[in-house]
């Protein structure tokens, strides 16, 4: 919910001429509420197998997370390329590198823990 306001944000922030927080909200809420309804669907559905997790489950997180960090880079640089000139670039930078580094550490604790690959191998 809270990456839909962002994105609502970033979309009102554009209409009214605020570009430069605008564009990097919008971003930010669009790939922090794709990523995280991804990674809902890859826990909450059903599996097909014995109760272990599929390895497709953990991929499609992994895919997820890594598209929430390059969001989160694209984030900080397209802020940073937009911030005006003047007494409020500073501000304007300061906040699309918090919002960058929130999406940041989202990615990275969103999801299942990951296995270790010694765990993947079966037992002999």
């Amino acid at each position: 919910m809270v990456f839909g306001l962002m994105a609502w944000t970033g979309v009102n922030g554009i209409g009214v001429g605020a570009q430069a927080l605008g564009v990097p909200m919008l971003i930010t809420g669009a790939a922090g509420a794709t990523g995280a309804l991804i990674v809902v669907w890859s826990v909450l559905r059903p599996d097909l197998t014995d109760g272990q997790r599929p390895p497709a489950r953990s991929n499609v997180q992994r895919v997820a997370r890594i598209g929430m960090a390059v969001a989160a880079v694209a984030t900080v640089a397209i802020g940073v390329g937009l911030a005006p000139g003047g007494w409020e670039r500073g501000f304007v930078i300061t906040v699309n590198i918090a919002i960058g580094g929130l999406l940041a550490v989202f990615a990275l604790l969103a999801g299942e823990p990951a296995r270790r690959r010694d765990e993947d191998r079966p037992q002999h």
